[in-house]
């Protein structure tokens, strides 16, 4: 398969990750430790076990494989363009959709929470010239994207490439281990849930992000897609199922009964570590399996997935004040448990993100951003 085709297993995996990047902050709003607009209940131990199970699993995989793709196609996209006509693409579409968020969304996210769930007297223009309601949001991503497309650039105009084979099974677990490691030492001084102020970055998880950015340059000037073979996709994932199911409860019972999900966080503590090393060799593995069996079994599209992949830029952008809407259409619902509200409410969630998405795209000119 030539690395210029259009890989529509690749728009798959696009719809599969926004989807859980949606079904993450939702999690967030009912029950599972994690930062976010709106949390409306956070579980107890050992209730708190499944949802947490859910995002720790996301966390290991999704936005690494995220930055894999984007830095596959940022790759790409330079061979084919002159510097300028590139710059001022990554602009236009990263740039743009930053200043929107941070000026107009993140507000409208702020003023939904505090006025349609927490019912106080404030107005949308008081949030709009509120300073502390502007932010980047979960827009670090294309924040991060963008710092990466500078800094890559006049890299990329370098006469030479790194060329390298496929790393065999053992390089890609002596990696996992080495950033596991590296990840842990962070979280010694910086723990889960700290972020950078003003920008968002999030450090306790950037090891991996950034390994995966100059994995996606190799992978795209070294064709390593065309060599992930579905055999080794499918042990890869075995593997990682094994880690997610057997491996993760146990460590979350054991190092949690005594002082909860927090113990995980960092300060040096061996759940910390566990965590760690857990994360990345789950991450690398999920990030291998999906990306063979991917290509195995969605390398096509019809009408409704072309359609939903070319949405998902546009979910992840305005997806955080529809779910925190969402959200409040369903504040009333008290006597219902957690997990099974997240349930209920997901399924309406998505579906909503989708079309808004999809209807968004329709206006004149908005295709080029988003």
């Amino acid at each position: 398969m030539s690395s210029t085709s259009r890989l529509f297993y690749i728009d798959n995996l696009r719809i599969f990750l926004i989807s859980l990047v949606v079904l993450l902050h939702l999690n967030i709003t009912y029950g599972a430790p994690g930062d976010w607009y709106y949390n409306e209940s956070e579980d107890g131990f050992p209730e708190i076990i499944v949802q947490t199970m859910f995002n720790m699993t996301n966390q290991a995989f999704f936005m690494g494989l995220f930055f894999f793709i984007s830095a596959y196609f940022t790759a790409a996209s330079i061979q084919r363009k002159t510097s300028g006509r590139f710059l001022k693409d990554r602009l236009v579409r990263l740039g743009i959709p930053l200043l929107v968020f941070y000026f107009l969304l993140n507000p409208l996210t702020n003023f939904i929470h505090y006025n349609l769930i927490k019912h106080e007297a404030v107005t949308f223009l008081e949030f709009l010239g509120n300073q502390r309601a502007r932010g980047f949001g979960p827009l670090w991503f294309v924040e991060t994207l963008l710092l990466f497309t500078m800094l890559y650039l006049p890299i990329s105009k370098m006469k030479w490439k790194i060329k390298m084979a496929w790393p065999g099974t053992g390089k890609l677990v002596l990696a996992a281990l080495g950033m596991g490691l590296a990840q842990y030492l962070i979280r010694i001084w910086l723990p889960v849930g700290w972020s950078m102020p003003y920008t968002g970055f999030q450090f306790p998880f950037f090891v991996q992000y950034i390994v995966m950015l100059v994995t996606g340059v190799l992978a795209y000037n070294n064709n390593w897609l065309d060599a992930i073979s579905f055999k080794n996709a499918l042990r890869w994932f075995v593997f990682a199922q094994l880690m997610i199911w057997l491996v993760l409860p146990v460590i979350l019972y054991v190092g949690g009964k005594n002082g909860g999900v927090e113990t995980f966080m960092g300060g040096g503590s061996w759940q910390s570590f566990a965590w760690a090393i857990w994360e990345q060799l789950v991450g690398v593995a999920m990030i291998i399996g999906l990306l063979g069996l991917a290509k195995r079994y969605w390398n096509k599209q019809g009408n409704v997935a072309r359609q939903l992949s070319g949405s998902a830029y546009g979910v992840f952008i305005f997806h955080a004040p529809i779910i925190v809407g969402v959200s409040a259409l369903f504040v009333s619902w008290q006597n219902i448990n957690q997990l099974l509200k997240f349930m209920v409410v997901a399924p309406l969630a998505l579906l909503v993100c989708f079309v808004f998405a999809w209807l968004i795209k329709q206006i004149p000119g908005i295709k080029k951003v988003i």
